[in-house]
């Protein structure tokens, strides 16, 4: 699909941007995009959670039917505390089953924004190396990475310890969740973005380590945190 397709969707400020990236160079060209919020607009992590919790992980709510709210309630008082909370739970399941319900999960998954697939595969198609840099859960980001075209080794999120096939409640650092998505670039793909693409607060920081920027958001929710902070700097903006 040539550019002007899979660009023509977005501002004219963000087309220069990427055109600019597109030009032939020796090194390499790395975006990183959130993934809920971002490329589809529910969160896969937390409707896979509902789904454990309905099932696999159902034992937990009989002892706790408030487990979901708890969750909630953490997310609001702090966003990587809830987030790693989220993965915590899992543990005791085994890793074996946990991959494969995360790739039905994202077959089914019916909530993608087609423009922005578009632009992940058209940059990939072009030579840039496109990652996912999300607070859910590895296994559920990796399963939707894959069905998108994304590697597994070009997506980060959330992860515990395995021991003997076994998830762990121990978060494997760093937690992927504002400044953790900075320290995740850092460590997994070892220099800073070129483009970077979210939604949320929660991207604020790996938006900010870019060299170009694009900020999505709903129309029916135009004035949230980032995209006040968006609009204050000047930063390109995508509404659905």
């Amino acid at each position: 699909m040539p550019p002007a397709d899979w660009l023509q969707p977005f501002p004219a400020a963000f087309r220069k941007e990427v055109a600019a990236l597109l030009r032939p160079r020796a090194e390499r060209r790395v975006a990183c995009f959130d993934a809920d919020g971002t490329l589809w607009t529910e969160d896969i992590g937390e409707s896979f959670l509902r789904w454990l919790l309905a099932g696999p992980l159902a034992h937990l709510v009989a002892a706790d039917p408030r487990l979901y709210e708890k969750y909630e309630e953490r997310v609001r008082r702090s966003l990587a505390d809830g987030y790693a909370w989220a993965v915590q739970c899992m543990a005791g399941l085994r890793e074996a089953d946990v991959v494969r319900w995360a790739s039905q999960h994202a077959a089914a998954w019916p909530h993608d924004r087609p423009a922005m697939l578009a632009l992940v595969r058209g940059l990939a198609a072009a030579g840039v190396e496109v990652w996912l840099v999300s607070a859910s859960n590895h296994w559920v980001v990796a399963a939707t990475g894959v069905r998108i075209g994304v590697p597994v080794e070009r997506t980060i999120g959330a992860r515990t310890e395995v021991e003997n096939g076994i998830l762990t409640d121990r978060i494997v650092p760093p937690m992927p969740c504002e400044e953790g998505k900075v320290a995740a670039i850092d460590q997994f793909i070892g220099r800073r973005p070129d483009l970077a693409v979210g939604d949320s607060l929660g991207d604020l920081a790996m938006i900010e380590c870019a060299a170009a920027r694009l900020c999505v958001g709903l129309r029916t929710r135009c004035d949230t945190p980032l995209l006040r902070v968006a609009r204050e700097r000047g930063w390109p903006i995508r509404l659905f």
